[in-house]
């Protein structure tokens, strides 16, 4: 059943590149995980601990970790924080937010391994380049309908490369995702969708804008959830709170002014 979610994501890949050129496409989606790997993933991912910055929106856990690729294997390093710099992010950037770090179970998850080696060679990752892995879920209530699922709006996380999957999605509608060429969102690149369980979004985060509509409980239940696994590289910036000198992006639309970057 694995290869036939690989074959369909091949096919797709390859029907975006005839739609573009290489150097256009700045995002697409396909399906790549199937149930049974959905869930070994979330079971190797461990149970998630708090994310106190989720209190100002839809209750959320998560854990994370900081990986890279050697010889064709991905290693886990230890780091349980990461600094986002509050030029991408003025809600909850600038500062070390600690979170709970995946256990070993996650990297030496046969899923985990091949979801990474998937986002190594869609975008040409570098062996030994850290990449920032979070597996989160937003917790949702029937007061949460109008409730923001990551405390921003139309964003770009400071990433040059980006993947997000959907691992379950479960007593919920809505959660649609979307990406832009601006972040008034009037230039549509992938106009909202939802993203269903098994299927993966890849995106170029310092061309693109994305961002994540409120979810909402399914009657007659009382409380539903959604759970992704999110990617972004390069990641060495997220141990100091730098802005990417890449990414030039800033979710607010009436900045102007540049990323402060450190000379080298």
């Amino acid at each position: 059943m694995g290869n036939n979610y690989d074959g369909h994501y091949q096919v797709i890949y390859i029907q975006q590149v005839k739609m573009h050129t290489v150097t256009d496409v700045a995002a697409f989606t396909a399906l790549l995980l199937c149930q049974s790997e959905r869930s070994e993933l979330i079971a190797a991912s461990g149970e998630l601990g708090p994310d106190p910055s989720s209190k100002f929106f839809t209750e959320r856990t998560k854990n994370i970790a900081f990986v890279l690729s050697i010889n064709g294997r991905w290693f886990q390093i230890n780091q349980n924080y990461f600094n986002q710099a509050a030029y991408y992010n003025d809600f909850s950037g600038g500062y070390k937010r600690y979170y709970r770090e995946l256990p070993r179970t996650f990297i030496e998850c046969p899923v985990a391994q091949k979801l990474l080696s998937r986002f190594q060679s869609t975008f040409d990752i570098p062996q030994g380049e850290l990449v920032l892995v979070q597996v989160q879920t937003s917790h949702v209530y029937p007061s949460d309908e109008t409730r923001c699922l990551t405390g921003q709006g139309i964003h770009s996380d400071g990433a040059d490369k980006a993947m997000l999957i959907c691992l379950q999605r479960h007593n919920i509608s809505g959660a649609r995702n979307a990406l832009y060429r601006d972040p008034e969102g009037e230039k549509p690149v992938l106009k909202p969708f939802v993203l269903q369980e098994g299927e993966v979004l890849f995106w170029e985060d310092n061309r693109v804008f994305h961002s994540v509509e409120p979810a909402q409980v399914m009657p007659p239940a009382i409380a539903g959830s959604r759970t992704v696994l999110i990617a972004h590289y390069p990641a060495f910036h997220y141990l100091s709170g730098q802005a990417n000198p890449n990414n030039q992006l800033t979710s607010v639309a009436d900045k102007v002014v540049s990323p402060v970057v450190s000379s080298p």
